[in-house]
């Protein structure tokens, strides 16, 4: 799926709500259906997966077409050393829509981090949105997003 059939796929959805939120939104109620094990958090920009015996990870969605061969995350490297440089976790990762350019996790390593803190964990995850479509879509349930 492209990034435009993704845009096209959540516009088809209340339009009262933005893109971002949308799919913000998504990804919070797929993580959130399996609390075996863990707790989820529901933080403003973030989602925290607290487990019971292993280090917590904060999830940030971010609704944003991304291409593995022209990566852009001066932002999202400048939030997360800063959420780890806090010690409010260590393990941080971005979640974008997935399309044909970008399909597979991808660690990012930051210099500064790597001499403060060698147990960090930047990833950016490409997120299916199939469950989506074949709910949402052959379905005809456009309220999944709205639950």
């Amino acid at each position: 799926m492209s990034f435009n059939e993704c845009t096209k796929l959540f516009s088809n959805f209340d339009t009262s709500v933005s893109l971002e939120n949308k799919f913000f939104h998504f990804v919070y109620n797929k993580i959130n259906k399996n609390t075996k094990n863990r707790f989820v958090e529901r933080g403003e920009n973030s989602i925290d997966i607290i487990p019971s015996n292993d280090e917590s990870i904060r999830v940030i969605p971010i609704f944003k077409n991304m291409d593995k061969n022209n990566l852009m995350l001066d932002t999202e490297i400048a939030i997360a050393s800063k959420i780890i440089e806090d010690g409010e976790m260590k393990c941080i990762y971005f979640v974008y829509p997935k399309n044909e350019n970008f399909d597979k996790h991808i660690q990012i390593k930051v210099t500064s981090l790597e001499n403060a803190c060698s147990d960090y964990m930047i990833k950016i995850i490409p997120y299916s949105l199939r469950d989506l479509y074949k709910k949402g879509i052959k379905n005809e349930n456009c309220n999944i997003l709205c639950k």
